[in-house]
């Protein structure tokens, strides 16, 4: 097992802070990854010319050098720069970012670990990971608010083995595809919440919502899936359903919920090859959640043939 990825900062509180962060997560990629994070004034963005891609809180510029990557969070002023073929990400914390870690860990620094990741052969992918009754993995792919996480919570209500809600990486495993999952707490709405029933978790006022390990909801995690079963939920009326995908709409939702793939063109064939074999590898159906599956659970079971 590889070391994982490590934070090096000259400031203990930050250093243990981001480290035990990352250490929740049980990443360990096949090449040691390093975070360098100092705290200062952060530099100026790169030229108004290289124009950047947007998504929320965060902008993308190309790096100085060709494969480059420089990461900026628009919350407030931390950057990361990253070169094609490093190992290590040279992270720029202002001390308005230091006031708000925990929010800067899980949107900046997470988004930096996965274009590090990438490096290493990892691919992201916006998704939730099970093992169903049959020992059959499943990956849930697609944006919030579609009812991933309530579904993966469900699962582990059930004592299914779950991976994660949200951060999944695809990797190359013996001609197949395997995914890999950040283990984190599966965070619920209180929508979530009132469907489930259930009780306890953490309560984390800035996000809004409740969080749980899979564990406190009877579940338990599993680090690693090779995916059978492909879902691209969406939240419907009263009555859940299930729609087989062709092979083409199945690819199409995949690279739609890996966005990071338009990025970096030295690496996006490697993770365009990665979501291709994917949709060989597994069967895809389009889930449509409704109210009913929250008062007759075993129906995800009827249904995913």
């Amino acid at each position: 097992m590889s070391p994982g990825i490590a934070a090096q900062c000259d400031q203990p509180a930050i250093r243990s802070a981001v480290q035990q962060y990352l250490d929740e997560g049980r990443l360990h990629p096949p090449i040691p990854l390093t975070l360098e994070i100092e705290v200062g004034e952060v530099p100026p963005v790169p030229p108004a010319s290289a124009l950047p891609f947007h998504q929320p809180q965060l902008a993308f510029y190309p790096g100085d050098q060709p494969g480059g990557l420089t990461i900026v969070w628009e919350v407030a002023p931390a950057q990361a720069r990253l070169e094609n073929g490093a190992g290590k990400a040279r992270v720029i914390l202002s001390p308005a970012a230091v006031d708000r870690l925990p929010e800067c860990q899980i949107g900046f620094l997470m988004t930096t670990v996965i274009f590090l990741l990438r490096r290493s052969g990892w691919h992201h992918v916006h998704g939730a990971t099970a093992v169903d009754r049959r020992g059959r993995g499943w990956l849930m792919a697609g944006n919030s608010q579609v009812g991933k996480s309530t579904t993966t919570a469900l699962l582990a209500s059930r004592g299914w083995p779950v991976g994660t809600d949200d951060i999944a990486f695809l990797v190359p495993s013996a001609g197949r595809v395997a995914v890999h999952a950040f283990r984190s707490r599966i965070a619920l709405r209180p929508g979530g919440l009132e469907l489930l029933a259930v009780s306890g978790g953490a309560f984390q006022p800035k996000r809004g919502k409740t969080v749980f390990w899979p564990e406190e909801l009877g579940g338990t995690w599993v680090e690693r899936i090779e995916p059978e079963v492909l879902l691209f939920p969406l939240i419907g009326a009263d009555r859940t359903t299930v729609t087989p995908m062709a092979p083409r709409d199945t690819l199409a939702q995949l690279v739609r919920w890996s966005a990071w793939v338009i990025l970096e063109p030295e690496l996006a064939q490697e993770h365009l090859d990665l979501l291709a074999a994917l949709g060989r590898q597994a069967v895809a159906y389009r889930l449509e959640l409704g109210r009913d599956l929250f008062s007759n659970p075993q129906l995800i079971d009827e249904l995913i043939p």
